[in-house]
């Protein structure tokens, strides 16, 4: 994201639409969706792809701070799309978004898909210790942002983000088909076990490294290879 991305609306599109399966990406804690570039690509060959900034990063906007408010203010964007999304994508928050508003999607009677990349599902701020080294690394995984947005307005986001994140926990129930890379690295098990519980018709591949290497250029092709399985298998369900 750049000084540009910032003055565009919350919903962008990456690249030119074409026709077919409409995809939104949504942002992870602190709001920029530069980590999804690749993932934008490969969806691209199959229809339009849209990129959902966090919101706070522009002049004159609040953060939200919790994930019920942050999914009341996206949906309102998803349902001016020329058709409703058939993918949902997201890192971290993002994927707890997603999952968010594949459940309204549902309740409309669609199944969207919904692809979680090492996404928490089980409350971080019971254990403050575990809380508290969240927030500071992903604090210094945005230190060195170079995207042109001024570094308190980051920082004021990645903050209600985090406020967002640390204290969800995934309790909505819905049968969309949904695919889940934890992070070899971290400590998943609880997490895995609450998205267990609310996710009917889920796939876990795992990746290897940490939560902040899933996108690098070692990771990504693997990554972008269970997104291509996952859709392949679920094509004919979703359909």
């Amino acid at each position: 994201m750049n000084r540009a991305d910032v003055a565009q609306p919350v919903l962008m599109p990456m690249g030119r639409p074409r026709a077919g399966r409409c995809s939104v990406l949504v942002h992870a804690a602190g709001g920029g969706v530069g980590a999804y570039t690749g993932v934008g690509f490969a969806l691209r060959r199959s229809g339009p792809v849209f990129a959902l900034r966090g919101y706070g990063l522009a002049p004159g906007e609040e953060p939200d701070r919790s994930v019920t408010a942050m999914a009341d203010r996206y949906w309102s964007l998803l349902t001016e799309l020329p058709e409703p999304p058939g993918l949902l994508f997201g890192w971290s928050l993002g994927g707890v978004l997603a999952w968010e508003l594949a459940a309204r999607l549902a309740g409309e009677g669609r199944r969207p898909r919904v692809v979680m990349v090492d996404s928490p599902a089980a409350r971080i701020d019971r254990d403050p210790a575990a809380a508290r080294r969240w927030r500071e690394r992903v604090r210094a995984s945005l230190a060195a942002d170079d995207s042109g947005v001024p570094a308190d307005r980051v920082a004021a986001t990645a903050d209600a983000h985090l406020d967002a994140v640390v204290s969800y926990r995934a309790e909505v129930r819905h049968d969309c088909p949904a695919l889940l890379m934890p992070c070899a690295d971290e400590d998943n098990d609880a997490h895995l076990a609450a998205w267990r519980e609310v996710a009917t018709d889920l796939t876990v591949r795992p990746l290897p490294g940490d939560h902040f290497t899933a996108f690098d250029g070692e990771r990504l092709p693997l990554l972008l290879d269970h997104l291509k399985n996952f859709l392949t298998s679920t094509e004919e369900r979703h359909a």
